[in-house]
């Protein structure tokens, strides 16, 4: 039988162990193929290969069904398995390989982890960055929508008249959504289903290219900066939106801080700067001003006390990146607001 890549990559794992006595490919299947494995002290077992060209994590949840069904060993191999593939596979005992050399599996004495080795050719996270990223407006509106109230069933022509967007493009966002296991459709519509999750892959992505943002310093504390800030929208008429810190303990108050993070619109930004009497600083910066750049920040937002806040949605994808307690602060949004 000639070798092929998902045989080989199976194969160079096994045979490396030394209580392995014989490996063989003992048939084909429509899936991938069947292996048979014959331990030094005369135990034999097989393990079913389903072979995937993409390992999406709803096709794991369809092996998962599968596995229920007839109670075999199953094993995943794909050219590039996601970290969240990934997660599914342990969590619920299905092994996976991927032709970088990435591999687990756990049964019948047999212990076989390794990770970190960087995929090639990564065709499934293009696919996660198009809609993630920062410069993907309408996908962030859609993914925006969804999160306004976590529990709604959403029709797609429905939610693209929300949107005011194409149903194509709502289309293409949700089938991205349940192909990773974070959405789920019914007969009644559409919903999302891990809502953490999805906000963890979110955020590492949005994370990746930084906001244009103006880095200041003032000698007043933060209660100081942000009644100056209301002071600029009664005096000036420039619109802020306070986020990160700022704004996260508006919903939470979790942490002390001494930094101001907020929103304004790029073209009021030099103008706010002087009103505020900042020095703009290459480091040890107290008020970083992000710059507006689309409505997609703003959605949501909200009136708190005399300050307008960004929604907690956005609370939470700006704090986490920002190092020391952010992630604390994101965490406490998420529990508090978003999945309430």
């Amino acid at each position: 039988m000639k070798p092929i890549p998902s045989m080989e990559c199976v194969a160079k794992k096994f045979l490396k162990l030394p209580n392995i006595q014989k490996y063989e490919v003992s048939a084909l299947t429509g899936y991938g193929f069947v292996v048979s494995i014959e331990m030094d002290d005369g135990f034999e077992f097989k393990i079913h290969v389903y072979v995937m060209l993409k390992s999406y994590p709803s096709d794991v949840m369809q092996l998962l069904e599968k596995r229920e069904k007839d109670k075999r060993d199953y094993v995943l191999v794909s050219p590039y398995i996601s970290e969240r593939t990934a997660q599914i596979c342990e969590e619920n005992g299905v092994g996976y390989f991927d032709y970088a050399g990435n591999c687990w599996f756990v049964g019948h004495s047999i212990y076989l982890s390794e990770r970190g080795n960087k995929n090639l050719n990564p065709e499934n996270s293009r696919a996660s960055t198009s809609v993630f990223e920062r410069s993907a407006v309408v996908s962030s509106m859609i993914l925006r929508e969804l999160f306004a109230d976590i529990n709604r069933l959403w029709r797609l022509k429905h939610l693209a008249e929300t949107v005011e967007c194409s149903i194509g493009q709502v289309s293409k966002v949700m089938d991205f959504l349940i192909k990773n296991a974070w959405a789920v459709k019914s007969a009644e519509g559409y919903r999302i289903s891990e809502p953490e999750l999805l906000l963890v892959e979110w955020s590492k992505t949005y994370g990746k290219k930084t906001v244009p943002a103006y880095l200041c310093y003032s000698l007043d504390n933060p209660s100081v900066l942000e009644g100056k800030l209301s002071d600029l929208k009664r005096d000036m008429g420039i619109d802020y939106y306070l986020t990160g810190f700022s704004g996260g303990v508006r919903y939470a108050p979790v942490v002390r801080y001494n930094k101001v993070h907020v929103y304004i619109a790029p073209e009021d930004i030099l103008e706010a700067v002087d009103y505020l009497g900042l020095k703009e600083v290459d480091s040890g910066a107290n008020v970083i001003i992000y710059s507006l750049e689309n409505d997609s920040y703003k959605k949501d937002s909200r009136i708190i006390g005399e300050d307008m806040v960004v929604s907690p949605l956005q609370v939470y994808l700006d704090s986490m990146q920002i190092k020391g307690r952010g992630e604390e602060l994101a965490e406490a949004v998420l529990l508090k607001e978003i999945l309430k």
